[in-house]
């Protein structure tokens, strides 16, 4: 059924672009590449973000598929390819918006056979038959098993590796047909960038292989802009820094930066969710107070609380933990709850709507499966606050690099992380162990650890959320998160036609050139992700 609303904002977002972005070059040699995608929050920042580069560069634009592997198959059927083939020559639906704003062609990878042999293929597959050797898989010394590795979690929703699993290895095949084929492509055409909007599953194969071969690289969307390379192959990667770039800073954006961050701290401990407290996905709240019946134990025991992740969510967006995926990790603190004398429990995340609604049965339906295999680990209600736990005392908390890192050492509760490539590590206050064996001495022996929570500083925490969530520009293009998600319907309608409504609606031409001279400065500076100190207006 038509939707006549979608046609008609679609048509004047069409207009739009073509109005502000018609100088774009149509250079034969050279070109920007740039991800093709359904999600309509991605096509602004990738219009402003490719014409900048095409302007730099003096090339055109050219976007890419990039959901191969992940969503659909590198072996389209024919109807598949009958209607990808109409679709680009006719014009017709994200086509016709990607050529609004300048690309001049539009293309999708494909399997070509004779890109790599059939004995090199068993080579490969031989170098994986455990899940260690899966994820420090390189080939040309470009790591690509944990793209694969998580890629697989994703697409099948499992939450660990199954290599008997026919579908594993028809997607291990496939992914190496992927890679020498962007390994060839970029070899043979002159790219001078690439623009993706994630540096995880399949979709940042092309961007690993480019960073390798000194090709300026980008992950953007409406929230961030990063340019990855060697030393941060990953988005949100720059949190190893945070703590020397807080000392480079000039009192003034220090102080400006400490007090917001307090705030938004008391908000969201008090309970707000959303934007307001820089969680974009949802209006949902960890710690809202609901009143449940108590069920942390009264007793003497260390109390310990596990913060488990989603199992199919990317587990290694910043590299490898101590275990090999989520679901290792939970039942290597199985086996250790056996050995303690420890009360136990397990906390998901609030009951999330729209796409999130999809995953979080899964996750629960496994927790449940491990914690009836290890009945020490008691499973407390998704919906019990953090506020309550904290009121009826826990001692430990568990996680790989969850964000109760930095809420629970606010409140001076020991957090220990269960990957070094976490967030928190430019700082002292969680614990972070650099091995299997040292994180189960330490889980052993918690007693010895009870002291940690003295060596706590409160004010580390505080600068940690100010250069997580505050410093890295989150409102490069949207001046209001809060406000266009309540306009647009919320979350998931950030990807639909209601945001091309609300940028037309809200767009005006002094914030379209600070946008621009924005990202001109970010692009000059060769710094590794978009701050406050790039946005012009601020200066």
């Amino acid at each position: 059924m038509l939707n006549l609303n979608k046609i008609k904002s679609n048509k004047n977002f069409c207009l739009h672009n073509k109005k502000y972005f018609n100088k774009t070059h149509s250079c034969k040699d050279a070109e920007i590449l740039v991800e093709f995608n359904s999600f309509h929050a991605s096509h602004i920042p990738f219009s402003y973000l490719s014409n900048c580069l095409s302007n730099i560069f003096k090339c055109k634009i050219t976007a890419f598929y990039n959901y191969s592997l992940i969503t659909s198959s590198l072996n389209p059927t024919i109807l598949e390819k009958f209607k990808w083939h109409i679709a680009n020559i006719l014009n017709l639906k994200t086509f016709k918006i990607y050529r609004s704003f300048g690309a001049k062609k539009i293309f999708r990878p494909f399997k070509f056979e004779n890109y790599i042999t059939q004995q090199n293929l068993q080579n490969l597959k031989k170098k994986i038959n455990t899940k260690k050797k899966l994820l420090s898989l390189k080939i040309d010394n470009i790591k690509i098993g944990d793209l694969i590795y998580d890629t697989y979690l994703k697409r099948y929703q499992k939450p660990t590796i199954d290599f008997k699993d026919k579908k594993f290895h028809e997607l291990f095949i496939d992914f190496i047909h992927l890679y020498f084929f962007w390994k060839m492509y970029l070899k043979v055409n002159k790219v001078k960038a690439v623009i993706g909007n994630h540096s995880v599953y399949s979709f940042g194969l092309i961007l690993r292989i480019a960073i390798e071969k000194n090709i300026p690289t980008f992950v953007a969307s409406n929230r961030f802009i990063y340019r990855l390379s060697k030393k941060m192959k990953y988005m949100h990667g720059q949190f190893k820094n945070y703590a020397e770039e807080f000392k480079k800073l000039d009192q003034q954006t220090r102080l400006k930066g400490i007090n917001l961050a307090k705030k938004r701290l008391s908000l969201r401990f008090s309970g707000v969710g959303g934007a307001k407290v820089d969680l974009i996905t949802s209006q949902n709240s960890s710690f809202k107070n609901i009143n449940h019946k108590r069920l942390i134990k009264k007793n003497n025991k260390i109390k310990v609380l596990i913060a488990p992740h989603d199992f199919f969510d990317a587990a290694h967006i910043w590299g490898n933990m101590l275990f090999t995926d989520f679901y290792e990790w939970l039942v290597f603190l199985g086996k250790i709850s056996k050995k303690t004398d420890y009360d136990w429990y397990i906390k998901n995340r609030p009951d999330h709507p729209g796409k999130f609604k999809k995953y979080q049965p899964h996750t629960n339906q496994i927790l449940k499966n491990i914690s009836a295999k290890y009945p020490k680990l008691n499973i407390l209600p998704n919906n019990y606050s953090h506020n309550q736990i904290i009121s009826e005392g826990i001692d430990f908390v568990l996680t790989c690099y969850g964000s109760v890192g930095m809420e629970y050492a606010y409140f001076k509760i020991p957090v220990i992380n269960a990957s070094y490539n976490n967030p928190h590590i430019s700082y002292k206050f969680n614990i972070n162990p650099r091995s299997v064996k040292d994180y189960k001495n330490i889980l052993l022996k918690l007693n010895k650890y009870k002291f940690f929570k003295k060596k706590i500083n409160k004010d580390e925490v505080i600068q940690y959320y100010f250069m997580r969530h505050l410093f890295l520009e989150k409102n490069w293009l949207i001046e209001d998160l809060n406000k266009m998600l309540k306009k647009v319907g919320g979350y998931d309608n950030q990807w639909s036609y209601h945001f091309y409504n609300y940028w037309l609606n809200n767009f005006n031409k002094n914030s379209h050139n600070n946008i621009k001279s924005s990202l001109i400065k970010f692009i000059n500076s060769k710094e590794n992700y978009y701050s406050i100190l790039h946005n012009t207006k601020n200066c």
